[in-house]
């Protein structure tokens, strides 16, 4: 994995997390509208996971290979289809609603974030030491 490709999926594991924890904060303050910032950060952050995948898939068609975990074909699934599936399907769900949009975001943002980290952890290992190594830190 490139410092790039790494660094990259780290901004979007991070800006999912900052799009469920504002609609969690929206829902239980009661917030009917969803404020316009969110709907930029979300977009920006599916911008993100896209360019994400295409650098994924050039560095696949280069013979770069994630070799964390024996398992590590996930890598290719977790890292960029499932999580892609799951913001279209947030997106859908939030344009569906007629108030509190951010709820479909915030699921959708949920479920990306966890299969996003899990794309990282597939490449960099399991253990949180692994993971901390291959991130630099």
């Amino acid at each position: 994995m490139t410092p790039f490709h790494r660094y990259l999926g780290v901004v979007i594991v991070v800006l999912f997390v900052v799009v469920m924890g504002a609609a969690l904060f929206l829902r239980l303050s009661g917030r009917q509208a969803t404020p316009t910032w969110l709907w930029v950060t979300q977009h920006w952050t599916e911008n993100l996971l896209v360019l994400q995948t295409i650098t994924g898939i050039i560095l696949l068609l280069l013979g770069r290979r994630a070799v964390g975990m024996p398992l590590a074909w996930l890598h290719y699934l977790y890292g960029s289809l499932f999580p892609l599936v799951a913001i279209v399907g947030g997106r859908i769900a939030g344009l569906r609603r007629e108030s509190r949009e951010y709820v479909g975001l915030g699921w959708g943002a949920f479920f990306a974030f966890a299969l996003s980290f899990r794309g990282i952890q597939t490449a960099c290992g399991e253990r949180w030491e692994d993971l901390a190594r291959c991130l630099g830190w």
